[in-house]
């Protein structure tokens, strides 16, 4: 990371009223919850995507999803929040009287484990149950419920308040996440390879609309080219070094 580039980057945070970080399964990949395409890790090694996390899978075998949903869940409690989204929620202490939003496609929760005050979870959350009809009936996922219910209300499925393989992303919650981009002076990815439509076009949408583009990545990605700044780190080393810059240390 050079140190012209986290001056750079900076100087331009110090200045700006609405800043956004836009986060991928990469940054939580770092607390153990492994990405989808890393089947290395066991839980998604010899299982097929459309049978236990696909809304036609879920239609068709609602305990079979239900139970391996579970599963991610109860891996998700048992992790926590890595260093990365603690420089993160550290950065909006920082930046207090800026606006400071997370668009995150991570269903584990943690950017508000760890701090963050305004989070927006365009794929939704693995902590929470709500009915299929959309009839109002939202629940806390605890652990209580280990089998699907009918809804209590209208007799629908119940299923986790998440976005499933074919679904489409909640309009409310993904035109939250459009505003913010398109308003944001400065717009973090991390975390994230942009293969993931449509919460993909999000950085894009923000760098036409004036933003600066900063990627955090180990590795080159689809953004790279138009990023403004393409920072080779870790969320954890990036965010820590920026937070520190900012801190004046």
């Amino acid at each position: 990371m050079r140190a012209m580039n986290l001056e750079s980057i900076a100087a331009i945070v110090r200045e700006a009223r609405d800043i956004v970080v836009f986060s991928g399964a990469g940054l939580s990949a770092d607390s153990g919850i492994p990405t989808f395409r890393d089947g290395a890790t066991g839980l998604w090694n010899n299982v097929n995507p459309d049978e236990v996390a696909s809304i036609e899978g879920f239609l068709r075998n609602p305990p079979r999803v239900w139970n391996w949903l579970l599963q991610l869940k109860a891996l998700i409690d048992d992790r926590r929040p890595n260093a990365g989204h603690l420089a993160i929620a550290r950065l909006e202490q920082i930046c207090a009287g800026q606006r400071l939003t997370v668009i995150t496609q991570n269903i584990d929760g943690y950017h508000a484990r760890a701090g963050n005050a305004e989070v927006l979870e365009v794929h939704g959350t693995i902590h929470r149950l709500r009915c299929h009809r959309y009839c109002g009936f939202v629940a806390n996922w605890d652990q209580g419920s280990s089998n699907p219910f009918a809804c209590p209300a209208c007799g629908s499925p119940v299923r986790p308040d998440l976005v499933l393989f074919g679904e489409m992303l909640d309009d409310e919650v993904f035109s939250a996440a459009e505003t913010r981009s398109m308003n944001a002076d400065i717009f973090f990815c991390v975390g994230t390879s942009f293969t993931v439509q449509p919460a993909a076009r999000l950085p894009v949408w923000a760098k036409y609309a004036g933003a600066a583009l900063v990627e955090i990545n180990p590795h080159p990605t689809s953004l790279t080219e138009v990023a403004d700044y393409s920072v080779r780190s870790g969320a954890s080393e990036f965010f820590s070094a920026l937070c520190a810059r900012l801190e004046g240390k």
